[in-house]
């Protein structure tokens, strides 16, 4: 079974549809850390929580999608937001218009959807100890980051596909 990496060493990011929102809300380069304070937690908890800036409750959130990013983000990224701000004027307003669904399919290109091995791995781990969550933070946080990388583990054992 493959070594799970160092906590930290992997970024996440979000994808939100919310009810009221014509666009969905993207967050990227979160830590597990940072994803399990931000967005798991409060939604698992019922509380409300941020996503591009904007405050959303459980109920509002009618898909929210929990991404591993690949090795190929950065670089599609950079060329989608350079051909948004520095491209020819009609290139950068076709760009501007459809980014939104650019993005979304570039997520698809370089990401892993995760959401369900993390929320799993948090209802395993931090869930059952709530109460108990800001004083050992930091051990079921790394709990919890151990199990997510062991249920992918499972997985890529099964033959899928890990993002790259």
């Amino acid at each position: 079974m493959a070594e799970t990496p160092q906590l930290g060493e992997q970024d996440f990011g979000v994808l939100a549809e919310v009810k009221g929102r014509e666009k969905p809300l993207f967050m990227f380069k979160l830590t597990f850390a940072r994803l399990i304070d931000d967005i798991v937690f409060p939604h698992e908890s019922g509380k409300p929580f941020f996503v591009d800036g904007i405050l959303v409750s459980g109920a509002s959130v009618e898909r929210l999608k929990i991404l591993r990013l690949g090795k190929r983000f950065d670089g599609a990224f950079y060329d989608l937001n350079r051909w948004m701000t520095r491209g020819p004027e009609e290139m950068r307003r076709l760009y501007g218009e459809q980014y939104s669904i650019r993005l979304e399919a570039l997520l698809r290109d370089t990401s892993e959807d995760v959401t369900s091995q993390v929320i799993s791995a948090f209802c395993k781990t931090i869930k059952p100890h709530l109460k108990d969550y800001l004083p050992k933070r930091e051990a079921l946080i790394q709990a919890t980051w151990t199990l997510f990388f062991e249920g992918l583990n499972k997985l890529a054992g099964l033959g899928l596909k890990m993002a790259s």
